[in-house]
């Protein structure tokens, strides 16, 4: 009788043991956002996308890299990248859309994600899968951004871009029913000189 007393304590003092481990791995697993007062998204929040065409390139090679101008647009785009804040940024595989955004990642220390612009449709779906209710920077080219807009909901007509239109984004905000609405902005102006005269 005694011993099963003592097997009874001890399970007893044993689950105790295990719920109280519980408790603090549940709270070393707090996001670092709700530690930093930022609320979690939740599946009511709305999903945010800013579609960024890269600034002026230097010639019509594939892998070009910016021209001056593009290299003055890119700095000048820091303040508003910043204020639109982010959560995930994405560039594709060729130079020039990260050369877009790396005076902003510089400025805010962080990296981008990789995504190729010929698999918007993919893009799309883990945009929608894996940063629901997030804010979604995607440095992208002209004809693919109407590809990624479509994938992600946004019923035609598009506002057209032409080969020289380098100073509007798109906001795609896909609401929790899944309803896509997109609104086009203009970049602020680029106010420094180019540090090239190439602005092809």
């Amino acid at each position: 009788m005694a011993r099963a007393s003592r097997r009874i304590r001890w399970m007893g003092l044993r689950a105790l043991v295990s719920c109280f481990m519980a408790g603090l791995l549940l709270a070393a697993w707090v996001p670092a956002a709700a530690q930093a007062g930022v609320a979690p998204p939740t599946p009511g929040d709305p999903t945010t996308v800013i579609i960024l065409r890269h600034a002026e390139r230097l010639s019509d090679d594939k892998d070009t890299p910016l021209s001056g101008a593009g290299e003055a647009r890119a700095r000048a785009l820091v303040p508003l990248l910043s204020g639109l804040q982010p959560d995930v940024v994405v560039v594709s595989e060729l130079r020039r859309t990260r050369q877009t955004v790396a005076p902003f990642l510089e400025r805010a220390k962080r990296s981008p994600l990789v995504r190729s612009n010929e698999k918007c449709i993919e893009l799309a779906q883990e945009i929608l899968k894996e940063w629901r209710g997030r804010t979604v920077l995607v440095a992208w080219h002209r004809g693919p951004h109407v590809d990624l807009a479509r994938a992600l909901g946004v019923k035609e007509p598009f506002p057209s871009w032409t080969h020289d239109t380098y100073d509007r984004y798109w906001v795609v905000t896909i609401a929790a029913d899944g309803v896509a609405t997109l609104v086009e902005k203009t970049q602020p102006p680029v106010k420094e000189p180019p540090s090239s005269p190439t602005s092809r």
